[in-house]
């Protein structure tokens, strides 16, 4: 069966995802795979940047999962790193929502939640409970709808609104409930209230977003996804192109057959030299509207039109070295206060310790939601740098002349928006791609589907489980055919 070998794989993306496809694929040793990256590093979403010795995650990423098909997958990967100085380390964590000037703990404590509300505030949360659940909203169209029939609309105002606006930067009654019971499934102020209280005995059974344990590389999340790459490109067939943004997708009776490329880092000479790349399957992760916008030729115009309406949250992390040891034992606080613009603080310090260039100083990742035409994001580094620093005073975590330095780094799209019409737009978008004989669609924006990294790496399995499994058969009737034809003859 060597005619139906050294098919050519273009994988579109190397974050999570993308990775995880090109490593599956990869070790069958049966096919050339050529995964293509807009970065000059790989990761993604999950990269690490080293900036004058301290080490930033795009916002801290925690490797958490309920599958352990992932978990021992992260876990391979890992064998060895210990020897490099790079353990996988397993953590207890530690987050807090900062509101009014108090801290809560999260995953809830009824008595922390109690003393820091106030008796009065708590009573007028569980009575504003207690009228929803007798008095529901029967009608969820949105995040707003979801979560007040989870919690009642006092708590929901106080733990929920002002937080997910900053992050998605619309109301959140014209956010998709899909959202909500997607990132909180299950979940509702009764089981916060038990688990609250008895949450130690019934751990195994708790939501996920109740886990109070996760893994951690010790340099940093990206460094997983550089181990995975480098074990990719152990084999002779497999590459990595970096700097690689894909500009058309070349396709002919519903097979994609080529992708062109330029190179991001020369500049204004990129758009003189293109790269053509032939393929016979493709994996992508890319934007739904970048790849149908990139298609050559385009869909009808009703295609077009859904693709253009999927929009996305851009993310802008600025990343601060701090002259202070010990700022706060979270791993993360979000930030649920009207007067700052931050959305979160990650202190990369209490992931690991060698995150830092020096034992007196905390490196950490302060987030920033943003549209990416918006006037925010348009704002100089300075002037974001000047921003972060006024806002961690300004919450009373560090006093503004302690930082020493800092660099901003910026992600286009970093959350696909689940407004209220996105289900319509997607399904049009989807529908019209699965006409391709030869495209799978995978991870968070391949897939437009706000889900974290394991989920990703979920959706990268199913994929190639599903090529090599068609492939195969597809192997197994040809060769039968042809075996057929010889003994005619």
């Amino acid at each position: 069966m060597d005619e139906f070998k050294n098919k050519n794989i273009i994988v579109i993306g190397a974050g999570p995802a993308g990775l995880t496809a090109g490593f599956e694929i990869s070790k069958t040793k049966r096919f050339n795979v050529n995964i293509l990256e807009k970065d000059k590093v790989v990761g993604g979403l999950s990269k690490t940047t080293v900036y004058n010795g301290c080490k930033f995650d795009i916002g801290p990423h925690h490797f958490l999962t309920h599958s352990d098909k992932v978990e021992v997958w992260w876990k391979k990967v890992m064998e060895g790193e210990s020897k490099k100085g790079n353990k996988f380390i397993h953590l207890k964590r530690f987050t807090r929502i900062y509101y009014k000037r108090h801290f809560f703990h999260y995953p809830l404590q009824a008595l922390d939640a109690i003393l820091g509300l106030g008796l009065l505030e708590g009573f007028l949360c569980v009575l504003s409970y207690i009228k929803i659940r007798l008095f529901p909203i029967k009608k969820v169209e949105s995040f707003q709808d979801w979560v007040t029939n989870q919690f009642g609309y006092r708590l929901f105002s106080i733990f929920f609104k002002t937080y997910t606006e900053k992050v998605w930067g619309i109301n959140c009654n014209q956010i998709s409930s899909d959202w909500a019971s997607e990132r909180i499934k299950g979940f509702s102020l009764s089981k916060a209230i038990f688990y609250a209280f008895f949450g130690k005995f019934f751990k195994k059974n708790a939501p996920r977003t109740l886990a109070d344990t996760f893994y951690y590389p010790e340099l940093g999340a990206g460094t997983l996804w550089s181990k995975t790459a480098d074990i990719i490109l152990e084999n002779n067939n497999s590459q990595i192109t970096l700097n690689e943004k894909v500009i058309q997708i070349k396709h002919e009776d519903k097979n994609i057959k080529s992708i062109l490329t330029y190179n991001t880092s020369l500049g204004v000479h990129a758009l003189k030299k293109f790269n053509e790349h032939i393929c016979d399957f493709v994996f992508s992760t890319m934007p739904l509207r970048d790849l149908i916008l990139a298609l050559d030729p385009l869909p009808e115009e009703i295609v077009i039109s859904a693709a253009n309406k999927l929009s996305y949250r851009g993310l802008i992390t600025v990343n601060l070295i701090v002259n202070k040891k010990n700022i706060c034992p979270d791993h993360w606080l979000y930030i649920h206060e009207k007067t700052v613009e931050m959305g979160r603080v990650g202190n990369m310090n209490n992931f690991s310790l060698k995150m830092s260039d020096n034992k007196n100083h905390t490196a950490l990742s302060l987030e920033y939601f943003s549209f990416v035409d918006s006037d925010f994001w348009n704002k100089s580094d300075t002037e974001l740098l000047e921003l972060g620093k006024i806002e961690l005073e300004k919450i009373g975590l560090v006093n503004k002349n302690l930082i020493l330095n800092g660099m901003i780094l910026r992600e286009h799209e970093a959350y696909p928006v689940y407004d209220k019409n996105y289900k319509e737009n997607l399904n049009i978008v989807k529908n019209y791609l699965l006409k391709f004989n030869n495209l799978y669609l995978m991870g968070r924006n391949g897939l437009h589907q706000y889900n974290n990294m394991d989920i990703a790496m979920l959706s990268a399995f199913d994929a190639t489980e599903k090529f090599l499994g068609n492939f195969d058969r597809e192997n197994i009737y040809l060769a039968g055919h042809k075996k057929n034809i010889e003994l005619n003859l």
